[in-house]
């Protein structure tokens, strides 16, 4: 996009006699534009100052009421705005949802400490899955030790399914 200063550059070096190729090489631009410019007659209009509305104006208020009550999840304010007549991407949304997720409060998580050799947790379970073409139950147990995170974990594998 040219701007005012080439405009006047065009147009002066085309009243000493340049050729357009010579004035779009020495400009930057292509042929073609130099000669738009040229036909336009004056400099390209100034922009507008200020910012255009967003779609997302009229609800920014509920949106800000959505995050104050926890409701963080970006599809489920797109919703919720939709559904009052937001006609608006969920692109912007996120937009302006992006930056305040810094200033939510984290939730607290407090790790039960012990000393080494003293607390030990276990969980374990079971699934049907397929092993080698046949169902087969898998029994599984998992130990993690309190201290360290170090965990051992047991698999065995029974053939009869159901």
């Amino acid at each position: 996009m040219l701007n005012r200063e080439d405009w006047l550059m065009i147009r002066e070096m085309r009243k000493k006699g340049c050729y357009l190729r010579e004035i779009a090489q020495q400009v930057g631009c292509s042929e073609r534009t130099v000669r738009r410019a040229l036909q336009r007659g004056g400099p390209p209009p100034r922009r507008r100052a200020g910012v255009r509305p967003s779609k997302l104006d009229p609800y920014k208020a509920q949106v800000d009421q959505l995050l104050a009550d926890g409701v963080w999840n970006a599809t489920v304010i797109f919703a919720e705005i939709q559904a009052r007549g937001y006609a608006g991407g969920l692109s912007i949304l996120r937009d302006y949802i992006r930056p305040k997720r810094a200033l939510r409060k984290a939730k607290g998580t407090v790790r039960f400490e012990t000393a080494p050799g003293r607390q030990l947790q276990s969980d374990w379970g079971q699934i049907e899955t397929m092993v080698g073409g046949e169902p087969t139950r898998v029994h599984f147990a998992v130990n993690t030790l309190g201290y360290s995170r170090r965990f051992h974990a047991n698999v065995e594998l029974s053939t009869e399914a159901g």
